[in-house]
Protein backbone atom coordinates (compact mmCIF):
# COMPACT_ATOMS: atom_id res chain seq x y z
CA UNK A 1 0.00 0.00 0.00
CA UNK A 2 1.59 3.58 -0.96
CA UNK A 3 0.69 6.97 0.59
CA UNK A 4 -0.75 9.99 -1.13
CA UNK A 5 -0.37 13.85 -0.93
CA UNK A 6 -4.00 14.75 -0.43
CA UNK A 7 -2.47 18.22 -2.02
CA UNK A 8 -2.63 17.03 -5.39
CA UNK A 9 -3.74 20.38 -7.41
CA UNK A 10 0.08 21.16 -6.69
CA UNK A 11 1.33 18.19 -9.32
CA UNK A 12 -1.15 19.38 -11.80
CA UNK A 13 0.57 20.08 -15.32
CA UNK A 14 -1.05 20.09 -19.09
CA UNK A 15 1.05 18.48 -21.84
CA UNK A 16 -1.96 16.71 -24.08
CA UNK A 17 -4.82 16.50 -21.49
CA UNK A 18 -6.90 19.12 -21.64
CA UNK A 19 -6.12 20.70 -18.39
CA UNK A 20 -3.68 19.45 -15.66
CA UNK A 21 -4.77 15.78 -15.64
CA UNK A 22 -0.76 14.97 -17.26
CA UNK A 23 1.14 16.11 -14.05
CA UNK A 24 -1.92 14.43 -11.98
CA UNK A 25 -2.12 11.26 -13.35
CA UNK A 26 1.99 10.82 -13.22
CA UNK A 27 2.48 11.99 -9.83
CA UNK A 28 -0.22 9.09 -9.04
CA UNK A 29 1.49 6.33 -10.79
CA UNK A 30 4.75 7.35 -9.11
CA UNK A 31 3.41 7.37 -5.32
CA UNK A 32 1.76 4.06 -6.14
CA UNK A 33 5.29 3.00 -7.65
CA UNK A 34 4.02 2.32 -11.27
CA UNK A 35 6.95 2.49 -13.92
CA UNK A 36 5.30 0.99 -16.61
CA UNK A 37 1.69 -0.12 -17.11
CA UNK A 38 -1.09 -0.78 -19.34
CA UNK A 39 -3.52 2.43 -20.03
CA UNK A 40 -7.48 2.20 -21.34
CA UNK A 41 -8.83 5.51 -22.80
CA UNK A 42 -12.00 6.33 -24.93
CA UNK A 43 -13.45 9.66 -25.52
CA UNK A 44 -10.49 11.32 -27.59
CA UNK A 45 -10.49 13.83 -29.99
CA UNK A 46 -8.70 17.17 -31.46
CA UNK A 47 -7.55 19.78 -29.07
CA UNK A 48 -10.25 21.86 -27.62
CA UNK A 49 -8.62 25.04 -28.55
CA UNK A 50 -7.05 23.43 -31.14
CA UNK A 51 -6.49 21.21 -34.21
CA UNK A 52 -5.61 17.75 -34.59
CA UNK A 53 -3.28 18.59 -37.77
CA UNK A 54 -1.33 20.68 -35.84
CA UNK A 55 -1.58 19.17 -31.99
CA UNK A 56 -2.79 15.34 -32.23
CA UNK A 57 -4.66 14.06 -30.45
CA UNK A 58 -5.88 15.58 -26.45
CA UNK A 59 -6.26 12.61 -24.29
CA UNK A 60 -5.10 12.21 -20.85
CA UNK A 61 -2.79 9.05 -21.82
CA UNK A 62 -1.25 10.14 -24.76
CA UNK A 63 2.10 10.73 -22.91
CA UNK A 64 2.15 7.65 -21.45
CA UNK A 65 1.81 5.80 -24.97
CA UNK A 66 4.60 7.78 -25.98
CA UNK A 67 6.07 6.89 -22.79
CA UNK A 68 6.08 3.27 -23.92
CA UNK A 69 3.31 2.44 -21.95
CA UNK A 70 0.76 -0.41 -24.34
CA UNK A 71 -2.90 0.75 -24.24
CA UNK A 72 -6.10 1.27 -25.47
CA UNK A 73 -7.50 4.33 -27.01
CA UNK A 74 -11.08 4.53 -28.49
CA UNK A 75 -13.74 6.32 -29.97
CA UNK A 76 -16.46 6.99 -31.87
CA UNK A 77 -14.97 9.57 -34.48
CA UNK A 78 -12.70 7.78 -37.13
CA UNK A 79 -9.02 8.81 -36.94
CA UNK A 80 -6.56 8.33 -39.23
CA UNK A 81 -4.49 5.16 -38.73
CA UNK A 82 -1.82 6.61 -37.57
CA UNK A 83 -3.26 8.08 -33.99
CA UNK A 84 -3.83 4.51 -33.32
CA UNK A 85 -7.68 5.04 -32.12
CA UNK A 86 -10.30 2.37 -32.42
CA UNK A 87 -13.83 3.65 -33.74
CA UNK A 88 -16.26 2.10 -31.28
CA UNK A 89 -19.51 3.53 -29.85
CA UNK A 90 -18.65 2.86 -26.33
CA UNK A 91 -21.95 1.90 -23.95
CA UNK A 92 -22.49 0.68 -20.32
CA UNK A 93 -23.82 -2.83 -22.67
CA UNK A 94 -20.82 -3.46 -24.59
CA UNK A 95 -17.79 -1.75 -22.63
CA UNK A 96 -16.51 -5.02 -21.14
CA UNK A 97 -17.04 -7.16 -24.46
CA UNK A 98 -15.13 -4.40 -25.81
CA UNK A 99 -12.26 -4.72 -23.61
CA UNK A 100 -12.29 -8.46 -24.33
CA UNK A 101 -12.26 -7.89 -28.23
CA UNK A 102 -9.08 -5.83 -27.96
CA UNK A 103 -7.01 -8.27 -25.49
CA UNK A 104 -7.09 -5.48 -22.83
CA UNK A 105 -5.61 -7.31 -19.76
CA UNK A 106 -7.31 -8.20 -16.68
CA UNK A 107 -5.01 -5.85 -14.60
CA UNK A 108 -4.95 -2.17 -15.73
CA UNK A 109 -3.01 0.80 -14.15
CA UNK A 110 -4.92 3.81 -15.56
CA UNK A 111 -8.50 3.80 -16.98
CA UNK A 112 -9.94 6.94 -18.47
CA UNK A 113 -13.13 7.64 -19.65
CA UNK A 114 -15.13 10.76 -21.21
CA UNK A 115 -18.39 9.85 -23.56
CA UNK A 116 -20.01 13.29 -22.67
CA UNK A 117 -22.93 11.14 -21.16
CA UNK A 118 -23.32 7.91 -20.08
CA UNK A 119 -19.61 8.07 -18.56
CA UNK A 120 -21.72 7.22 -14.79
CA UNK A 121 -23.59 3.63 -16.20
CA UNK A 122 -20.39 2.61 -18.31
CA UNK A 123 -18.45 2.75 -15.08
CA UNK A 124 -21.04 1.33 -12.85
CA UNK A 125 -20.89 -1.70 -14.97
CA UNK A 126 -17.49 -2.04 -15.77
CA UNK A 127 -15.87 -5.18 -14.67
CA UNK A 128 -12.05 -4.47 -14.70
CA UNK A 129 -10.89 -2.54 -11.97
CA UNK A 130 -7.96 -0.41 -12.83
CA UNK A 131 -5.41 1.39 -10.17
CA UNK A 132 -6.33 4.29 -11.18
CA UNK A 133 -10.22 5.45 -12.62
CA UNK A 134 -10.43 8.78 -14.18
CA UNK A 135 -13.90 10.02 -15.46
CA UNK A 136 -15.70 13.03 -16.34
CA UNK A 137 -17.98 14.89 -14.32
CA UNK A 138 -20.71 17.26 -14.95
CA UNK A 139 -19.58 20.38 -12.57
CA UNK A 140 -22.44 22.71 -12.96
CA UNK A 141 -24.17 20.92 -9.92
CA UNK A 142 -23.34 22.39 -6.19
CA UNK A 143 -22.09 20.23 -3.60
CA UNK A 144 -24.47 17.59 -2.55
CA UNK A 145 -26.40 16.96 -5.13
CA UNK A 146 -26.14 13.60 -6.56
CA UNK A 147 -27.65 13.20 -9.61
CA UNK A 148 -27.05 11.69 -13.48
CA UNK A 149 -28.96 11.68 -16.90
CA UNK A 150 -30.78 8.78 -16.92
CA UNK A 151 -29.28 5.50 -18.56
CA UNK A 152 -29.67 5.41 -22.41
CA UNK A 153 -27.58 3.79 -24.60
CA UNK A 154 -27.79 5.56 -27.46
CA UNK A 155 -27.08 9.08 -25.92
CA UNK A 156 -25.68 11.84 -27.90
CA UNK A 157 -24.40 15.23 -26.24
CA UNK A 158 -25.97 18.04 -27.57
CA UNK A 159 -23.30 20.42 -26.05
CA UNK A 160 -26.03 21.56 -23.32
CA UNK A 161 -25.68 21.16 -19.69
CA UNK A 162 -27.48 17.74 -20.10
CA UNK A 163 -24.85 15.33 -19.79
CA UNK A 164 -22.85 13.35 -17.33
CA UNK A 165 -23.21 13.10 -13.88
CA UNK A 166 -22.79 15.50 -10.82
CA UNK A 167 -19.30 15.14 -8.85
CA UNK A 168 -21.86 13.33 -5.27
CA UNK A 169 -23.00 11.00 -7.65
CA UNK A 170 -19.29 9.94 -9.03
CA UNK A 171 -18.33 10.04 -5.64
CA UNK A 172 -21.03 7.80 -4.95
CA UNK A 173 -20.28 5.06 -7.53
CA UNK A 174 -16.29 4.96 -6.63
CA UNK A 175 -16.89 4.61 -2.89
CA UNK A 176 -19.34 1.87 -3.45
CA UNK A 177 -16.90 0.01 -5.87
CA UNK A 178 -14.32 0.21 -3.25
CA UNK A 179 -12.44 3.72 -5.02
CA UNK A 180 -10.74 6.41 -2.78
CA UNK A 181 -11.65 10.20 -4.48
CA UNK A 182 -8.54 11.88 -4.55
CA UNK A 183 -9.14 14.48 -6.54
CA UNK A 184 -11.19 16.64 -8.78
CA UNK A 185 -10.15 19.63 -11.19
CA UNK A 186 -13.58 20.96 -12.61
CA UNK A 187 -14.01 18.30 -15.67
CA UNK A 188 -12.50 15.43 -14.40
CA UNK A 189 -12.48 13.04 -10.84
CA UNK A 190 -9.55 10.60 -9.81
CA UNK A 191 -9.96 7.79 -8.16
CA UNK A 192 -7.62 4.86 -6.30
CA UNK A 193 -8.59 1.97 -5.54
CA UNK A 194 -8.64 1.70 -1.79
CA UNK A 195 -6.35 -1.30 -1.49
CA UNK A 196 -3.71 0.98 -2.67
CA UNK A 197 -4.10 3.39 -0.25
CA UNK A 198 -2.57 3.50 3.33
CA UNK A 199 -3.90 7.26 3.93
CA UNK A 200 -7.51 7.09 3.23
CA UNK A 201 -8.72 8.87 5.94
CA UNK A 202 -6.78 12.15 4.32
CA UNK A 203 -9.16 12.48 2.08
CA UNK A 204 -12.66 13.98 2.82
CA UNK A 205 -15.59 11.53 1.70
CA UNK A 206 -16.27 14.25 -0.85
CA UNK A 207 -13.64 15.54 -2.76
CA UNK A 208 -13.20 19.26 -2.65
CA UNK A 209 -15.96 20.50 -5.37
CA UNK A 210 -14.55 23.00 -7.92
CA UNK A 211 -17.74 24.29 -9.58
CA UNK A 212 -18.00 25.98 -13.58
CA UNK A 213 -20.95 26.48 -15.58
CA UNK A 214 -19.52 25.28 -18.57
CA UNK A 215 -22.58 24.65 -21.14
CA UNK A 216 -25.44 26.38 -21.72
CA UNK A 217 -28.72 25.01 -19.78
CA UNK A 218 -30.58 22.30 -21.25
CA UNK A 219 -33.92 24.11 -22.98
CA UNK A 220 -35.77 21.16 -23.01
CA UNK A 221 -35.54 20.71 -18.89
CA UNK A 222 -35.15 16.60 -19.74
CA UNK A 223 -35.52 14.91 -16.18
CA UNK A 224 -32.64 13.32 -14.57
CA UNK A 225 -32.11 10.27 -12.02
CA UNK A 226 -30.85 10.87 -8.18
CA UNK A 227 -29.16 8.41 -6.68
Amino acid sequence: MHRIDPKLRRYGRKVYSQNNEDGIIAYLCEALGISRGYFVEFGVGPPWRGSLEQDGLEANCRVLRESGWPGLFMDATAYPEKYDVRREFVTSLNINQLMSKYGCPDSIDVYSIDVDGQDFWIWMNLMVRPKIMIIEYNSDFDPGISRVVPFQSNFGWDSTNYMGASLAAICKLGRSKNYTPVYANGTNAFFVRDDLILNRDDFPLEIKLRRRAMHPKDPFSRPWTEV
